[in-house]
Parts: C-alpha cells; structure tokens; sequence
C-alpha cells in the first residue's frame, strides 16, 4: 500500500518548529526533506557553544560537536549566511580535534589552525549577525583574527599573556561594533618589578573616545596606577566597569608602598582618579583594591566617588568607605554616604574575611547580640540609621543596599543594634538585601 502523501499545511509546521525545544527539533529533522529545512532555519538562527552560559545563550542552539559544526558551514548545503543571528563561540568548545586528541593548552599549532579562529572566520560572513560573542583565550588569537579580515564581534573575552603590545590591544578596543569588552591579566606599565608591559606609546596617549565599548570588564588583574590612565580614554561612553583586581598581582603593590610612605590613603584615591576619563559617563561601577589583609590598616580617603554623577550602581569592599577609627576615615570629616554619589540608586557592600569588628565572644564578657559604642561596626551602622533620616537630602534615589560577603564569611555578629539600623533603612523605603555577611552567634569562633 502506498504511502499517504502528507497534506498538513506547511504553515502549521512552520508554528510546529517555532515552538519545540531543541530536543525535538532534532528528532522533527530526520522526519521529511520539509521539516528538515524549517528546522535548520531556527536551529541556525541562534548558536552558542556548550560550555557558555547566561540568560542569552538559553534559547539558543547547544553546539554540542564543534567540529561537526564547522564542517556544516564549510559544505555550504544550507544558507547560514543569512539565518544566523546570534552566535556564542568559547576557545573551550575546541576540546578535542577531529582525531579525538585533547586541543587544549599545551597543544602547539598555529593560530589559523585553531577551530574557533576557523569557525570565527567564516561567522564574519552572515549578513545578519547582530550578536557575536566570542571567548577567544588569548589576545594572540583574538589580533589574528583582525589581521585576517574585520569582524562583526560584538563580545570578546581573552587574556593577556606575559608579553604583548598596547598597539594590540588599542586595536581591539577600535572594533566599529564591540560593545562588551572582558580583559583578563592587566598590569599596569610602571611595575618596577615587571619588563612587561612596557610602556604605553606616546601616540596612543593622544588617543581619546574612539571606541565603542560600553561594557569593560578588567578580571585578575593588577592595581590602578597613572600609567594606564590613557586606556581609560579610549571608550567614548563607557557606562559599565566591572574592575576585579587579583590579590596576589595587587599585594605586592600596597606592601611596597606601605614600605616606602608608611601610609597608603595617596595611593588609594589615586586608583579612583584614574577613572576620571570615565567618571562622566558610568552608570554602574563594580571596584575592588585588591588590598587582601592590608584592609586593616588605617588610611583616610576623599571624595572617592562623588565625582561620578551619573552613578546608579556600585559595589565596593565596606572596609573603602567605611570612615571609622581604626580602619578607613575620611579626611572631609563626614559621613561615609556624603561621598556617594547623588543620584546612587543601588548599593552594594561587600564584608571580607578580615572585617572583624565585634569583640569575640570567646575573649569578651559581651553575649554574642551585644556591641559597644566605640566598636567601629556600631559607628558604620549608625551612619546606615543616618541615611534613613537625611535619605532625601543626599541618597534620593536610593532604593537598594546589599550586604553580602567577599569570599568567607567575616568574623561579624549580627547584633541587635545592627537589626535596628536595617529597620530604619527600611522604613525609609530602601530595599535591603542580605547575603552571608555576619555569622550566627551560635556558630564557634576560631
């Protein structure tokens, strides 16, 4: 008996396809030549590689064989030139060759042989890329890639090796249509201790809003110096950076100078000021020092981050604005939040492992919910209470403050006086958010 020929309308299938999870698509294009073209146009239309994650990438296709995936583009059966939208590729989806031998580091072959320079290559070609997105590992791959023809990347993540050129990376930043920028290994020019990098040239010194990039991330790197203030003007409106330095490339740094000037409150407000080019134009500020256990010593800040007006997000280490005896204190002579900016919408506070305010239980008559007023976590909170009251004079657009922890848990309690300064930050009509920043009283204390 023959075959009854299929009649339901093509339409249909068309809805059919647009609907079904990836799972299916897969099954639905072994069924008919029909199916397997509708499929392919919603497969291809948004591709990410397996190990990338995030809110974009969940609707997209899963390249689960990169290799596989290449050889689709080069045999060129189907028109993914003008279907793929979306793309995510990740240097860690070359996982194995096509001899299933290991392609990671270590494996010496040339840049053009690696499979996200060849894929990457030929995604260039789509006519309707809007979102291009790639984790190249190096910065060596990534400027090869530009010598071989431009790019329509819109995301580039990569680091830096031990040796290479400001020109290289001045390059990246020139990139007509990259807006999202993550740098892994920056070290400012001037460490003495260092050959590499050298020097920023003069002639990019002159360089200035050039770029497009909106979103600067700046991961394990070393501290904030003068000497690569210039990078800084590149972006002509930068409105995100996320500045996460390493402790090990940073400590180093602030014990030398705590060696040389005894004091380190000149070298704190200078890393704020070398985001002056940027100062205008943020709108959230992810910043770190990277100071590890020298946040217990002493040293008094400015303005710190007053200047940046157009401010509405910040996270920072509370041990940078907090202006109490025996920690930070500010050389104005004012509450911490008088310092912020203006128009600061949310606030976040990150408590680290050395935060350790509260006398210990174990060497204190004090029950664990108790502080004294001279304890310098009773004057933070009190000038927490104080935001509440003068809320619409300085913070008032505030609606959020976050508490949470950077790595372990402090040696903090949460005692009553802190619980009645959240009220009152509450009852002003700021949102508080709590992560694991104090420890339970019942909890041992080493």
């Amino acid at each position: 008996m023959a075959a009854q020929e299929n009649t339901f309308p093509p339409e249909i299938w068309a809805e059919i396809v647009e609907c079904s999870p990836q799972q299916t698509l897969v099954a639905l294009s072994r069924v008919c030549s029909m199916l397997s073209v509708e499929v392919r146009k919603v497969l291809l239309r948004s591709v990410a590689s397996k190990e990338t994650s995030g809110d974009n990438e969940k609707s997209a296709s899963v390249i689960y064989r990169p290799w596989a995936f290449h050889d689709m583009l080069v045999k060129e059966d189907t028109n993914w030139r003008s279907t793929i939208r979306f793309a995510k590729l990740n240097w860690l989806g070359e996982y194995l060759d096509k001899d299933g031998k290991d392609a990671l580091i270590g494996r010496a072959k040339p840049v053009a042989d690696h499979l996200i320079f060849k894929t990457a290559m030929m995604l260039s070609e789509c006519a309707h890329l809007h979102d291009f997105q790639v984790n190249s590992r190096s910065l060596t791959i990534a400027t090869a890639m530009l010598n071989t023809k431009p790019l329509q990347i819109t995301s580039l993540s990569f680091s830096l090796p031990h040796r290479y050129s400001w020109e290289d990376l001045y390059r990246i930043f020139e990139i007509p249509t990259l807006s999202t920028l993550v740098v892994k290994n920056l070290l400012s020019p001037d460490r003495p201790a260092f050959r590499f990098p050298p020097p920023i040239p003069d002639e990019l010194h002159l360089k200035s809003a050039i770029s497009n990039i909106q979103d600067l991330t700046l991961d394990e790197c070393g501290p904030l110096t003068s000497a690569i203030v210039p990078m800084f003007k590149w972006p002509r409106n930068l409105r995100k950076l996320d500045y996460s330095p390493s402790r090990s490339k940073c400590e180093p740094y602030w014990r030398g100078i705590l060696r040389r000037m005894g004091d380190i409150s000149d070298a704190v407000d200078l890393s704020v000021h070398v985001l002056s080019p940027v100062k205008d134009s943020l709108e959230e500020l992810k910043f770190d020092l990277g100071l590890d256990r020298h946040w217990i010593l002493p040293f008094k800040t400015g303005g710190l981050f007053q200047s940046f007006v157009n401010l509405s997000k910040l996270t920072v280490p509370v041990e940078l604005i907090m202006h109490s005896r025996g920690l930070s204190q500010s050389r104005l002579d004012r509450p911490f939040y008088t310092s912020l900016p203006h128009d600061l919408q949310e606030l976040t506070l990150k408590f680290t492992i050395l935060t350790s305010w509260h006398p210990r239980p174990a060497h204190s008559e004090l029950q664990t919910n108790q502080c004294l007023l001279s304890d310098p976590a009773h004057r933070f909170f009190d000038e927490l209470s104080d935001i509440a009251m003068h809320k619409e004079e300085f913070l008032p657009s505030l609606k959020q403050l976050i508490l949470t922890e950077d790595g372990e848990r402090p040696f903090l309690v949460k005692c009553v006086h802190t619980k009645h300064s959240l009220e009152d930050l509450r009852s002003s009509g700021i949102q508080v958010v709590q992560g694991d920043w104090y420890r339970q009283s019942r909890e041992t204390w080493v």
